[in-house]
């Protein structure tokens, strides 16, 4: 899987911080053309003390996603088919239950649009759709929609548009998600690559990321394949470099990361469907990349990374120094899924753990 790529770039990016290295990363180090945007730790300011509370479950398995669509339901899903459900999520691990929704399946994403609708994806080419995300496991229905694909990331700006993406470069998409299998519609996009994830601000912008640092928009995701235009944003395409998380909050602004020869950048842009030219690359903290992120607005950003640290900014295209880790108190924590409902809430979760914070 991707991922697998993705762990293992990072992984050699943090041992060569721990050695010491005067490079951001041995493969950033490979590409000379690019100078280094990244500080050292003498010249790094301390972190800010976290504001986030850790709470770990009792889930044996490993946490991938989540979604609030308000600040009274989060539903989480995990590598084991279950979606964990709260309905208040800062109270701890009592507040959390959990439901075998997907058998032995691996749950990759989770959408909420609103509290009468979550829908996930799987590796085995379903959605599990629920319209009663609290009611357990007989709320949810298991419906192949991808001919056993991966499917990677979803996105639902409403009730009425689902968009879900691959491993294959095909664009699942169903503007009636609780329609059973003949309501969802397979598109193939992006050729070879494989998408990583997909952010739509409303149902006339959709944004997606793929493995060989590409970009696919689309203002009409339900026109199919010729709907959908690629543009290069983080330097090589032949799969060295590798974008991650995407996130959309407005038709005028996406926010997604990479991974790769050309470094950990984190990229933006304020008219993403203008192309290559219009996203800009500002080096991520810990010169590593986002493993997920949120933005509920234009001001404010909430993502991880595995340097155990939550990334956060208030203006998202302000450049690398807009941007700031906080260490948030949990050594052995990756970051799997955030999901922010309002400026005021923000929700994270990875391995069994939940992270929660009022003042993100």
């Amino acid at each position: 899987m991707r991922w697998l790529r993705v762990v293992a770039l990072v992984l050699v990016a943090v041992a060569g911080a721990a050695c010491g290295s005067g490079s951001s990363s041995p493969s950033s180090s490979s590409t000379s053309t690019r100078p280094s945007t990244s500080t050292t730790t003498s010249t790094s300011p301390p972190k800010p003390q976290s504001s986030w509370k850790v709470t770990s479950l009792s889930d044996t398995n490993s946490l991938d996603a989540v979604s609030c669509p308000t600040t009274k339901l989060c539903v989480a899903v995990d590598d084991g088919g279950n979606a964990l459900v709260s309905t208040d999520p800062i109270r701890g691990a009592s507040a959390w239950t959990v439901a075998d929704v997907d058998g032995t399946n691996s749950l990759n994403g989770v959408a909420c649009p609103t509290a009468k609708l979550c829908v996930a994806v799987d590796n085995s080419g379903n959605v599990v759709v629920s319209t009663d995300p609290t009611r357990g496991a007989s709320a949810w229905t298991v419906t192949d929609v991808d001919s056993n694909y991966d499917l990677d990331g979803v996105s639902c700006p409403s009730a009425v548009l689902c968009v879900a993406v691959d491993e294959e470069g095909y664009v699942v998409v169903s503007t009636n998600p609780t329609g059973g299998a003949s309501a969802w519609t397979a598109a193939a996009v992006d050729g070879a690559n494989g998408f990583d994830s997909v952010s739509c601000a409303s149902a006339r912008l959709c944004v997606a990321s793929d493995d060989h640092a590409h970009v696919l928009t689309s203002t009409n995701p339900t026109g199919g394949a010729s709907a959908w235009v690629a543009a290069a944003v983080d330097g090589a395409t032949d799969g060295s470099n590798i974008l991650g998380a995407v996130s959309c909050p407005s038709p005028s602004m996406c926010v997604t990361s990479g991974s790769g020869a050309a470094g950990e950048p984190i990229l933006t842009s304020t008219n993403p469907t203008g192309g290559t030219s219009a996203w800009t690359r500002t080096a991520a903290p810990n010169n590593v990349p986002l493993e997920t992120i949120s933005c509920p607005s234009t001001r404010l950003c909430v993502a991880e990374d595995p340097a155990f640290d939550m990334i956060t900014t208030t203006n998202p295209t302000g450049g690398a120094s807009a941007w700031k880790a906080v260490d948030e108190g949990q050594p052995n924590h990756m970051g799997a899924g955030v999901s922010c409902p309002t400026l005021r809430l923000c929700v994270a979760v990875g391995n069994d753990d939940v992270l929660t914070s009022t003042n993100p």
